[in-house]
């Protein structure tokens, strides 16, 4: 994969390819001797290389989702683990292949032990709402409820599998896949809002539930947003995981 320049790291200005005396950034001529500048072709092409490689990595991803959630000879847990872990490894793969610039994302600069709590406990009253109105939406809709406890329900240890696999490790790889790798690949070719707002909508389609947009496009603002904000992973990772954990807990709870 292309090694990608980001235009937060640009220089405010660069020497000219002929007389090299300073110039702007973005000027096309010499302003000393008038030659023409190439340098802009370069981040058009990096901006160019940018869109293809997130076009990429969220091929990858939808292809696998539409598979699991459309073909039923897929919709078994050894396949859906299957494709958890494949999901995990484009993610991680998409975000080392720039290292040297996503590693400060993992880094947690300003920690605060009460944001966190705040965070937390923000994520699990909002699931419990959540949960309660796509469950009346389910029923009213579609006269039927979905419970994911039942997919792991016949298996040993049923209650860490479904934990792990529906809090753990969304919160971890999703995390680091849309708010990691493609918001700050994105940000590379468009200003902040207009990246959190095409990787929210390009996270919430790929859940592949048209039920749950109302829902997952604000979650993925508000993650992006935080991100944004605290310029760390970490918080928005607490939260996806208290908000799919207080999932998990109302199902053992009804289950039990």
């Amino acid at each position: 994969m292309t090694d990608i320049i980001l235009q937060q790291d640009l220089p405010e200005e660069y020497v000219c390819i002929q007389c090299s005396e300073p110039i702007a950034l973005n000027s096309r001529f010499c302003k000393h001797c008038g030659s023409t500048q190439k340098v802009e072709d370069e981040y058009t092409i990096s901006g160019w290389n940018r869109v293809k490689q997130a076009a990429l990595f969220y091929a990858f991803d939808i292809i696998i989702c539409a598979i699991a959630s459309f073909i039923d000879a897929f919709k078994t847990l050894t396949w859906s683990i299957i494709f958890d872990v494949l999901l995990a490894i484009i993610a991680i793969t998409f975000f080392c292949d720039n290292w040297s610039k996503n590693k400060s994302l993992l880094k947690w600069p300003d920690f605060s032990f009460l944001k966190l709590l705040g965070y937390g406990a923000g994520a699990i009253v909002t699931s419990l709402i959540v949960s309660y109105c796509v469950g009346w939406l389910n029923h009213t809709i579609f006269s039927k409820e979905f419970y994911y406890y039942g997919f792991y329900a016949n298996q040993k240890y049923a209650a860490l599998i479904m934990i792990f696999f529906t809090a753990v490790m969304p919160a971890l790889f999703e995390e680091l896949a849309y708010r990691g790798y493609l918001l700050q690949n994105l940000l590379g070719v468009a200003d902040h809002k207009q990246a959190i707002f095409i990787t929210s909508f390009l996270f919430a389609i790929l859940h592949m539930s048209f039920l749950s947009l109302f829902w997952l496009i604000p979650f993925a603002l508000l993650l992006g947003y935080i991100r944004i904000k605290e310029k760390t992973l970490w918080y928005g990772v607490f939260i996806h995981f208290c908000f799919n954990l207080t999932v998990c807990v109302m199902e053992l709870w009804k289950y039990r």
